[in-house]
């Protein structure tokens, strides 16, 4: 007499013995390209320049000034884009500094704008090394 395991290999076939050597070499190469990945990714949005919104101030329907801190390589020349924004998030104002090399890395600035409406708030969109 048969057993139930003979009797279900010989009607559906063996199953093959699995290997966990092969299990062992695909997890590993998983993991390393996983984490490959996790490093360029953080690599990639890298950024030695950060800026930070301090203050705005209304200045009349016309000009608003925005105050923000820049940190910076100190030798290095950064691009800043600086917008006025109406009630209803929209542009009223927009300009492009230039920050020079500094002593030290981290600086505050104010910057004026000209409006073409009352604006609400103001501040920095963007900045870049030059």
């Amino acid at each position: 007499m048969e057993s139930n395991a003979e009797l279900l290999a010989d009607r559906y076939g063996q199953k093959p013995a699995s290997d966990p050597k092969r299990f062992r070499i695909f997890a590993i190469v998983g993991v390393v390209l996983m984490t490959i990945t996790a490093m360029w990714f953080g690599f990639a949005n890298y950024s030695p320049i950060s800026h930070q919104d301090v203050g705005f101030r209304v200045i009349s329907q016309w000009q608003t000034e925005v105050d923000f801190e820049v940190t910076k390589p100190t030798d290095a020349t950064v691009i800043c884009s600086i917008e006025a924004l109406n009630n209803s998030y929209l542009a009223v104002g927009y300009v492009q500094v230039e920050l020079g090399p500094s002593d030290f890395p981290t600086n505050r600035h104010t910057v004026s704008l000209n409006t073409t409406e009352l604006a609400v708030t103001g501040l920095v969109d963007e900045c870049w090394l030059r």
